[in-house]
């Protein structure tokens, strides 16, 4: 009796230990396909892209040819940061469309970001538009995108104060993102 309560016990002891603790977290497919053309639409803008890929999952994309004019420390990169997708509706459809922020930046200083405005159609998204502007994309919901902007340009002193932020809603009509009131 005793020997069969110890191998019971062991046998529950080695099956929780080979569990490895399976949680997964479901990957949204939107988010996914969304990366992944903001990353070949970043990539298309050098002719040999090199891409690389942080422990978070941020990608950074570089040109890997060799340039004897412009050092190393001055090379123009471009960073697609997973957590800056977002997604909901924009058009008429009932398809989750998505748009994404890329960031540039040239050596240190970070230059204009770029808007990827991503649509849902047949089944795929495809680029719809790309808006250079200073906004922060804080979410979409009933098709109503809301964009913190800033209302002083990059070259001000005031450009980072936190009263010199607007909070700006638009909707996506006709290829054009237009203010609502």
């Amino acid at each position: 009796m005793k020997k069969s309560v110890i191998m019971i016990l062991s046998f529950i002891f080695v099956l929780s230990c080979t569990n490895n603790n399976k949680k997964t977290v479901p990957v949204n497919s939107v988010k996914k396909e969304a990366l992944n053309l903001a990353v070949k639409y970043a990539a298309g803008k050098f002719r040999e892209a090199k891409e690389t890929v942080g422990k978070d999952g941020t990608v950074t994309i570089t040109d890997n040819q060799i340039n004897y004019i412009v050092t190393e420390d001055n090379r123009l990169k471009y960073i697609v940061d997973p957590d800056k997708i977002t997604t909901g509706l924009i058009d008429d459809d009932n398809n989750d469309d998505a748009i994404v922020t890329i960031f540039s930046f040239r050596g240190q200083y970070d230059q204009m970001p770029e808007s990827l405005i991503l649509l849902k159609t047949d089944g795929n998204l495809v680029l719809s538009r790309a808006v250079e502007s200073d906004m922060k994309i804080l979410g979409i919901k009933d098709r109503v995108i809301t964009a913190e902007v800033y209302t002083h340009s990059r070259n001000s002193p005031l450009h980072d104060c936190s009263v010199c932020k607007e909070v700006v809603k638009y909707r996506f009509r006709i290829g054009d993102l237009v203010r609502v009131e």
